[in-house]
Parts: structure tokens; C-alpha cells; sequence
């Protein structure tokens, strides 16, 4: 199998060919079509894809068959057996716009399917003009949030041994008993039954806690402000154009 390749300006002309090959005998499954033309996308059989190499595009089924193994455009042509020249100037077509159809043929088919795409004046027309892209890049600046710090609070409870003395009083009843000898008064009331008591006190220490607030302690941020230069390069694209010299004929009237 041999691929014959072709750079058409826009798709209709590329889509012009298919009846031709299919008389040849070529099923759809051997030509494969990729476009970037504008409202390529739309076109019957054409899926949008976005390609790395040249940006929004869109190719049939085939195509996108090749174009699924790794490499990118030039990766889908070299598998096909497209040089790595014939590959670039293919992406340099699509880029501006352009229209790749690839065939598969047999070896005896290569010659009638480069007939078929001449007579359908399908060759890509590149322009005489060198295009030199000027790049410059920009700098931006801008802002994001970040943490720049900060306090972190715990309480934690804490047990202190306290002393405090306290005086505590008591009381004691003791007997005591005296010897007399005096006469029987009436408030003695002797001879009568009776019953007496004196108790006595005594005062014994408690505990008791009481909560209060002796201090506190307040968190709270601040916001100030202030300016910074950042400083970077930007690069950008310098052309230099010098002038190169022709050949110079010399005057045949003159001697050497």
C-alpha cells in the first residue's frame, strides 16, 4: 500500500475527488480528509476536533482513525509513509487554512489517484510571501490571598494547692465537786427529783468554692496596607533585516 497526498485550498475541492475514487475502487475507509477551513466542522462526515499542531479543525472517520495513535499530525502522515518534509509543509497548508486529503491505494493505483487529484486542480497553492510571526510577550500582575501567619489560643485547667488557717473553737463540760457545809435553802429544793443538762459546742471547718473572672483576653486581626515592585523580563521578538548582495556582472569594457 502507498499514500498519495493532497493539499486542496478549501474542502470542496477535496470532497470533488471521492466520486472519482470510488469508481476507481477505493472504499471510504482508504481517504481520509482533515480541515481547517472555516465551517469545515459541519460538514457531512466531518468531526470537530482541536488539534495541537494547528488548532481548531475537522476530519472524517478515517482520519480520525489515524490520528489516534500518539504524534500528533505529523506523527498520523509518517505512519501513512509521509516524509518528515512532505509532513511539515502538510501542517504549514493546514495552518493557513487548508485541506489535507490522504489515499490509500495499491502501487498500481498510485498514478491514476495523482491523475485524479491534478485534474481536479487540487494542489495547494503556496504564496510567495515569507510570513515572519513578531512575539512579545506581557506582564501581568496579580493578587492572591496567602497565609501569612497568625495565633493559636488554648485554655487549659490547671490545679493550685491553696492553705488558709482558720481558728475553731470548742467547748468542754467538766464536773467538778466542792465540799460544804451550810444550812438547806429553798431554792436547794431538797429531796426533789430532777434532771438536768448543759451541752456543749463545738465549731468544725468546711470548704466551699466560688467561680469568678480575673482576667481576659481578646484575639482580633488588624489590616494594613502597602505597595511592592515586582520586577521580571518579558521577551519579545527582534528582527533584523541586512541586505544580501547579488551578483555583480562586469563591464567587458573594462581590463582586469
Amino acid at each position: 500500500m502507498k499514500t498519495v497526498i493532497g493539499l486542496f485550498n478549501n474542502l470542496g475541492d477535496a470532497t470533488s475527488t471521492l466520486g472519482d475514487f470510488a469508481r476507481l475502487g477505493l472504499t471510504a475507509d482508504k481517504v481520509g480528509l482533515l480541515s481547517s477551513a472555516q465551517g469545515a466542522g459541519g460538514s457531512a462526515g466531518m468531526n470537530a476536533l482541536d488539534l495541537p499542531e494547528i488548532g481548531r479543525a475537522a476530519a472524517n472517520q478515517p482520519m480520525l482513525t489515524w490520528l489516534k495513535s500518539p504524534g500528533g499530525v505529523a506523527g498520523a502522515l509518517g505512519r501513512l509513509g509521509v516524509s518528515q518534509g512532505d509532513a511539515q509543509r502538510c501542517i504549514d497548508a493546514l495552518r493557513r487554512g487548508g485541506t489535507l486529503e490522504a489515499v490509500l491505494v495499491d502501487d498500481g493505483e498510485e498514478a491514476d489517484a495523482q491523475a485524479i487529484m491534478r485534474a481536479r486542480s487540487a494542489r495547494y497553492e503556496d504564496t510567495d510571501d515569507l510570513v515572519i510571526p513578531v512575539v512579545a510577550e506581557e506582564l501581568e500582575i496579580g493578587k492572591r490571598v496567602v497565609e501569612s501567619g497568625g495565633v493559636r489560643v488554648a485554655t487549659h485547667v490547671r490545679a493550685v494547692p491553696v492553705e488558709k488557717t482558720v481558728t475553731i473553737r470548742e467547748e468542754h463540760v467538766r464536773i467538778e465537786r466542792r465540799t460544804l457545809d451550810r444550812p438547806v435553802s429553798e431554792r436547794d429544793a431538797a429531796f426533789e427529783e430532777r434532771s438536768y443538762e448543759l451541752k456543749a459546742s463545738a465549731e468544725e471547718p468546711y470548704i466551699s468554692k466560688r467561680a469568678h473572672v480575673v482576667e481576659e483576653i481578646r484575639v482580633h486581626k488588624d489590616a494594613s496596607e502597602h505597595e511592592e515592585k515586582l520586577k521580571d523580563r518579558v521577551r519579545h521578538t527582534e528582527v533584523d533585516v541586512s541586505e544580501i548582495p547579488g551578483y555583480r556582472r562586469k563591464d567587458p569594457t573594462q581590463r582586469n
